[in-house]
């Protein structure tokens, strides 16, 4: 069970990161009508998919007991 609730926390941590990403996509975009270079938006997405690859790589080092996996926003009392 706690396995599940660890992946569930992992797909929340990377949900937040592409939300994010999107946000500041949509910002610069959308609401302030600027446009965005195609080297800087692709650098962008090395990025955002670094961090989700982090994010992963964490989490199995957690689940595999190599780590202390992802960190913890919310203290279960």
């Amino acid at each position: 069970m706690s396995i599940l609730i660890s992946f569930l926390n992992l797909l929340l941590y990377l949900a937040i990161i592409i939300f994010v990403a999107y946000c500041i996509v949509w910002l610069i975009r959308g609401f302030m009508g600027w446009s965005i270079d195609a080297n800087v938006y692709k650098f962008g997405q090395i990025i955002v998919g670094l961090l989700c690859l982090i994010a992963i790589v964490a989490w199995l080092s957690g689940v595999l007991g190599l780590g202390g996996g992802l960190p913890h926003f919310w203290s279960y009392r």
